[in-house]
């Protein structure tokens, strides 16, 4: 029986950025999984791409909720709606897969994540917000991890289990409420990986990430 997989993507005003990812997407994961492609949108005012692709990919879900927590709300907003697939992969609109991903290895201690090994040096006024507003009530032991050079989940890309992305929202309990709450994601997400002893996986060179002004 073959493994489900669903795909979440973070948009806002996308680009045709988002529909060559979602063509990679049908190409690269086409027969191994039975698969879904869930949208979330935050708050949009440009419509073209998504009435492109509601044309292009019917089948495509599309959710119009006014997410205002970035990418955290929209994957916790997709998880809720669809609970029973194998395996989440959570990606902005401005990212591209390039290649197959091999995700034989995937397990409920693996998780396949955009590295960078940077922690809070690449922007230590964010250390006071995480520690302060983030990780108000969170039963993470992160302190002797958040001074050091550990590994985030760069851009909030990572793919995990289904035991795992409920785990995460269990534990990590306060969304982001503006762009500095979510670079701090990037972080959080990268403490829960390392906290709970998960092996993680780098893809990195598998997905193409635009930043700054979109194209």
């Amino acid at each position: 029986m073959k493994k489900s997989i669903l795909f979440i993507i973070s948009s806002k005003n996308p680009s045709g950025i988002l529909i060559k990812n979602i063509t990679n997407l049908n190409k690269f994961f086409d027969d191994e999984y039975e698969k879904k492609i869930c949208i979330v949108d935050s708050c949009s005012t440009n419509f073209d791409q998504y009435n492109e692709i509601s044309n292009k990919y019917p089948s495509i879900d599309i959710n119009f909720i006014e997410n205002k927590n970035w990418e955290y709300g929209a994957y916790k907003y997709a998880y809720n709606k669809y609970p029973n697939y194998d395996i989440y992969c959570c990606l902005q609109d401005t990212s591209t897969v390039i290649e197959n991903i091999d995700l034989s290895k995937i397990t409920d201690n693996t998780a396949f994540t955009f590295h960078h090994n940077s922690g809070f040096y690449s922007d230590p006024s964010l250390k006071n917000k995480v520690s302060g507003e983030l990780l108000k009530n969170v039963n993470l032991e992160y302190s002797g991890i958040i001074d050091i050079s550990f590994t985030l989940a760069t851009h909030n890309l990572f793919i995990v289990t289904n035991y795992t992305i409920k785990d995460i929202f269990e534990t990590l309990i306060n969304p982001p409420q503006n762009k500095r709450g979510s670079k701090c994601y990037e972080r959080l997400f990268g403490l829960y990986f390392i906290i709970k002893n998960y092996e993680t996986i780098n893809i990195s060179k598998k997905i193409h990430k635009i930043n700054g002004r979109r194209k």
